[in-house]
């Protein structure tokens, strides 16, 4: 039995489990994360990891959107110096933005509220894509453009944060002796995976073509559509579904899906995927006004022209939310995300975008009257 009158040693606190902090971690909201983040570098680390990034997303109920606007850099001057931003894509929370006021790119984080300006790409684009690679554990920016001088559609690649130039991948030149007018590009990033769908013209008939890009091997596949595939190709859509490409049309009140199952094989799904929807005969809808996004995690987003965004649900076959957005056009890509704390070496806090930080998503919900 020891003295009582000695003075008492404190034994030392038993330190959590590593699992154990970053499942506690993984649950708080984003401004304590960024509070935590200073009590030592081990959490640090552990907040900025990736793989802890995508849990904490799952797990977050603050959803945000983002399409395009327009923002007043500076109010104090008469008349005011406006900015118009155009959203290009985004990833983890990151916005990839053009500043046509400017012609330049950015890449901003609304959430830690800065932002990285980006190096000029070649001019005569045609889409961007920003992705994550899980192998080099780097966000990497892929660009499509034409050459100024032979007009061959090229593709150049930027690593944010890592590199300040562009970087040249040779692109399949499907296209060799120029016979062929190229009539549209789009960019599909899915899955690891950026598709560029091209549709060519030589004068008799139209021709499309997949040209998809492994994103950790940097190497390109090129797949044909099918012949026969839509009797109207004006009507169909391509798009992300569910982390790979497809092309999708509305026939009376069906949505017909036709999905790229491995692209690196060329395999298609059997037969077209056939949704019903309902909402098209209940709530009245001119089918011509209605076009597919996208499809998550079960659910099918649509535009509704000049009017709104709708959430349909596969399973229940309802409209399970509605975002007012008359501004909205295809062409601004909706980016749904939540907010992440990622950012780069280089970045600025964003001081004159303040206005841009688009608003809690929940708060635009409406439920369908």
């Amino acid at each position: 039995m020891g003295n009582r009158g000695s003075k008492k040693i404190d034994e030392p606190q038993q330190i959590l489990p590593p699992e154990i902090i970053f499942e506690i971690l993984s649950w708080l909201p984003l401004r304590s994360l960024s509070q935590m983040q200073l009590v030592c570098k081990a959490w640090q680390e552990l907040i900025y990891d990736h793989h802890f990034i995508g849990k904490h997303m799952n797990r977050s109920n603050v959803v945000c959107y983002w399409h395009n606007v327009t923002v007043s850099s500076d109010y104090r001057q008469s008349p005011p110096k406006s900015d118009s931003f155009s959203y290009v894509h985004g990833c983890d929370g990151l916005v990839l933005l053009k500043n046509n006021s400017k012609h330049k790119y950015c890449l901003w984080n609304p959430a830690v509220r800065r932002v990285l300006e980006l190096p000029d790409p070649h001019g005569h684009n045609h889409g961007f894509a920003l992705s994550f690679v899980p192998s080099t554990g780097r966000y990497i920016i892929v660009a499509i453009y034409s050459d100024e001088e032979s007009g061959a559609l090229s593709c150049e690649v930027l690593t944010p944060g890592h590199s300040k130039m562009w970087r040249h991948l040779t692109f399949p030149d499907i296209n060799a002796n120029r016979q062929r007018k190229t009539e549209k590009v789009s960019l599909i990033s899915s899955g690891g995976v950026d598709h560029c769908v091209l549709v060519l013209s030589d004068g008799k008939e139209i021709i499309r073509e997949i040209v998809s890009l492994d994103l950790e091997a940097e190497c390109f596949t090129v797949n044909h559509l099918p012949k026969g595939l839509f009797d109207d190709w004006e009507t169909v859509w391509d798009l992300e579904w569910n982390g790979k490409l497809a092309f999708a049309v509305i026939i009376e009140q069906n949505l017909e899906v036709m999905i790229l199952e491995d692209y690196k094989k060329g395999r298609w799904s059997l037969k077209k995927k056939a949704i019903r929807l309902t909402f098209l005969e209940k709530y009245k809808y001119p089918q011509e006004n209605i076009f597919p996004l996208f499809a998550k995690n079960g659910d099918i987003w649509f535009w509704l022209k000049n009017e709104k965004i709708l959430v349909y649900t596969i399973e229940t076959v309802q409209i399970a939310h509605v975002i007012r957005s008359e501004a909205f056009s295809p062409e601004n890509k909706l980016y749904v995300y939540k907010p992440s704390l990622i950012t780069f070496e280089g970045m600025q806090p964003d001081t004159n975008m303040a206005k841009l930080r688009p608003p809690k998503f929940d708060r635009l919900f409406d439920r369908l009257s």
